[in-house]
């Protein structure tokens, strides 16, 4: 070969090495900017399953494109999905990046493939309803190796905003959430989220009333953790009758990390209980626990607050209706006083006429709003629930009709 042969080959290959690293250049520089709320999905088109909700302004970096050039291939949160093109505001030259297809392997180094996931992860997130303040999220988070289905909602405005952690009540299916029961505290600015606990609403595991499954709750603490408008240090909690329960034995294990509670028609103490309805002894009990009060009383103390009052230092508020013939005002009254003769902060409103569901008050909301606001509330914020009220109207039928309530 001549030596002018030989420069042109040589000439060649080194255009051929400056456009490849062009084109992997262009590859690593390529970020999009979601323009609109946007589904985050499996496979390039809309027949693939959702993998996540993106929110307006979420900055990603793309990798690859679809064949017809109308999605991109996206980095988000440890695993790689697919976006839109039309709803995207695109920094780099996309038009260069590789071809792929749904089921191609993700290119090492591209996105970080998905590991075992941790309790609080989120699994899945989709939005069903949005008022003018207020987006509404279906959700599965992981808890203790298993899918447990919930809710979560946000502000749609920038922020860091307090949280509350609603228990719902009932157990297994029978009083699982619709997703409009906790309208009033995301209407008044709260980050909510919300588990329908293991064994009811769809999610994995059983229902065992306040042994294992109280960590469905627990682990909604990193979940809380892994969302930037969270104020950690304003976590509050709320539970309805079993869902008392669970906020209970909840707060004799977060301490400090709830900084205020409130209950209603809460169950406190499950030997009261079996007394005010002894077919629980051979019923849920035996169903639920596995056991009886008399067969073993250690697995009913632990969920009977009324034997640790001491043990939770939350400020608490009980709410109790005294026709309440489900669950007996007893039960509230028992665990005040025991928790103030032990030095709690603690107080206890009595309802007159008020039933399990506290329907001539509320359910209870607007004393737990003006409660809470008295340990997170900050300038600029509104827990009154009459204030409230208007957007809380609005809202209750938009949620309810994007349910089909």
């Amino acid at each position: 070969m001549r030596a002018d042969q030989r420069i042109i080959v040589l000439f060649s290959a080194v255009l051929l090495l400056i456009g490849s690293f062009g084109a992997a250049l262009a590859q690593e520089s390529v970020t999009v900017i979601t323009t609109t709320l946007l589904r985050l999905r499996s496979g390039p088109g809309t027949t693939y399953p959702e993998i996540a909700l993106l929110e307006a302004g979420t900055t990603l970096s793309a990798f690859a494109r679809s064949a017809d050039s109308a999605w991109l291939r996206v980095r988000y949160s440890g695993t790689a999905g697919w976006v839109a093109i039309r709803y995207l505001r695109i920094q780099g030259n996309w038009q260069a990046l590789p071809v792929h297809n749904a089921a191609d392997p993700i290119p090492e180094g591209a996105a970080e493939l998905p590991s075992q996931p941790k309790n609080g992860d989120l699994l899945s997130i989709s939005l069903y309803a949005q008022t003018n303040a207020t987006n509404y999220y279906r959700i599965t988070y992981f808890s203790d190796g298993l899918r447990i289905n919930g809710f979560l909602t946000e502000p749609r405005r920038e922020g860091i905003f307090p949280a509350l952690i609603y228990n719902r009540g009932g157990n297994r299916d029978v009083g699982a959430l619709r997703g409009y029961e906790f309208i009033p505290f995301a209407e008044a600015g709260f980050v909510v989220v919300a588990s329908q606990y293991r064994g009811g609403g769809g999610s994995e595991g059983f229902d065992n009333l306040g042994g294992a499954d109280v960590n469905d709750v627990l682990n909604l603490i990193p979940l809380l953790q892994s969302r930037p408008n969270v104020d950690m240090n304003r976590i509050a909690m709320f539970g309805s009758s079993r869902g008392a329960l669970m906020t209970y034995i909840a707060l004799r294990r977060l301490g400090s990390a709830v900084k205020v509670a409130a209950t209603t028609s809460g169950l406190a103490d499950l030997f009261m209980w079996a007394k005010e309805r002894p077919d629980l002894e051979s019923g849920a009990y035996l169903e639920l626990i596995g056991a009886n009060t008399r067969s073993n009383p250690a697995a009913f103390r632990e969920r009977s607050a009324t034997f640790w009052a001491a043990e939770i230092s939350t400020p608490l508020l009980l709410i109790h209706g005294d026709a309440d013939t489900e669950v007996s005002a007893e039960q509230s009254r028992a665990l005040f006083n025991r928790m103030r003769a032990a030095g709690r902060t603690v107080q206890l409103m009595i309802v007159a006429g008020g039933n399990h569901g506290l329907l001539n008050a509320e359910d209870g909301i607007p004393s737990a709003l003006a409660w809470f606001a008295r340990y997170l509330q900050r300038s600029g914020e509104n827990f009154d629930y009459n204030l409230l009220k208007p957007a809380i109207d609005e809202a209750n039928p938009i949620v309810r009709g994007a349910l089909g309530y």
